[in-house]
């Protein structure tokens, strides 16, 4: 089994209100989050600074362990309180997650503690997978005020997944498109 993990905590500085609540295609961001997950992950967290805002969603809600430590202290939360041992991290604002990518990172999990896609030579942290190996490092990383995911990487056995590989189940990338101000929801 498989622990979903919506990061929902960010502070959407540039959109200039939480988008998580926003709604897109007549669905908030948040809902298609945990809908995109819900068949394939049991349980389906949400992780959050602000958990009153969340009270309506149909998941497992959990309050950041550690206030104002950023995507990667969200993954330390939800690998915290994972009944299982790979997460998958996904971030809120990303509407169009294919589940054939997921089954593709799925099945490239062993012998690894991380499972995370390259897109253009970069890194995509929040579509990607975790092992519960990982979190001794990142409570080591946080304690010592380090907050980025890919710094991770370089502790830990990670497995990349080449865009040749994920363009043969997302050919558009869409999975990895996200919202970061009003006006990109009109090129979605």
């Amino acid at each position: 089994m498989l622990t979903g993990a919506i990061l929902a905590g960010g502070k959407s500085s540039r959109y200039g209100k939480n988008k998580a609540l926003e709604t897109f295609r007549g669905q908030r961001f948040i809902d298609r989050a945990v809908d995109s997950l819900r068949p394939h992950c049991s349980p389906v967290f949400v992780v959050a600074r602000e958990l009153h805002l969340y009270f309506d969603v149909q998941a497992t809600l959990l309050q950041d362990v550690l206030a104002e430590q950023g995507p990667l202290g969200g993954i330390y939360t939800a690998l915290l309180f994972s009944p299982h041992d790979w997460v998958f991290a996904r971030a809120t604002d990303m509407p169009f997650l294919a589940p054939e990518l997921l089954a593709l990172m799925r099945g490239m999990q062993e012998g690894c503690d991380v499972v995370v896609p390259l897109w253009d030579g970069w890194y995509e942290p929040l579509v990607a997978l975790y092992h519960r190996r990982c979190y001794p490092v990142i409570a080591d990383m946080l304690e010592r005020g380090e907050h980025q995911i890919v710094a991770l990487y370089k502790k830990m056995k990670v497995r990349e997944v080449s865009e040749k590989m994920w363009r043969t189940v997302d050919p558009e990338g869409m999975s990895f498109k996200n919202v970061n101000r009003p006006e990109d929801l009109d090129i979605l």
